[in-house]
């Protein structure tokens, strides 16, 4: 069982490097939600659970929304993986809701979801998230020019 989670792991860890890559303005709108629980004691576990950690949940949640959902979740799997009873409550929630759901297998399936996803992301959408991602980077590089200052000046 622990290998076909690493195996999991290692191509959600893929996944998101691709993403984060040919997605960067939305980054930040692909999160793994903390839900497995692993390693957890009894009393960390109902904190957890307090805080709203809640078994089921996918893998992957993309807050972005296209033309005709709100959301996409990505349940990672490896070829003979399948849901849990509670990721199969999840599953029926989220679209009900009006999101996208998806099971991924491979690479190549991530790519292929994904793109065709963010193909229907609404000009207004992209044009806004741009927008940010560029006063981000100008921020950013606003204050990487004022701590060279700051160093220039302490050297002199």
């Amino acid at each position: 069982m622990a290998k076909i989670h690493h195996r999991e792991s290692d191509l959600q860890i893929r996944c998101v490097k691709w993403f984060r890559i040919t997605y960067p303005e939305f980054a930040y709108l692909m999160e793994h939600p903390h839900n497995e629980g692993n390693g957890f004691n009894r009393l960390q576990q109902a904190i957890a659970n307090a805080e709203g950690v809640t078994k089921g949940v996918a893998d992957l949640i993309l807050h972005v929304p296209t033309q005709d959902f709100f959301s996409l979740a990505i349940e990672m799997k490896t070829e003979k993986g399948h849901q849990s009873p509670e990721q199969k409550i999840f599953q029926r929630f989220f679209e009900a809701a009006g999101g996208k759901y998806v099971i991924v297998r491979s690479f190549d399936d991530f790519m292929d979801v994904v793109t065709k996803y963010m193909d229907d992301v609404t000009p207004i959408t992209w044009g806004n998230i741009k927008a940010v991602y560029k006063a981000i980077d100008a921020e950013r590089q606003a204050e990487a020019k004022r701590e060279l200052e700051k160093l220039l000046k302490k050297n002199k």
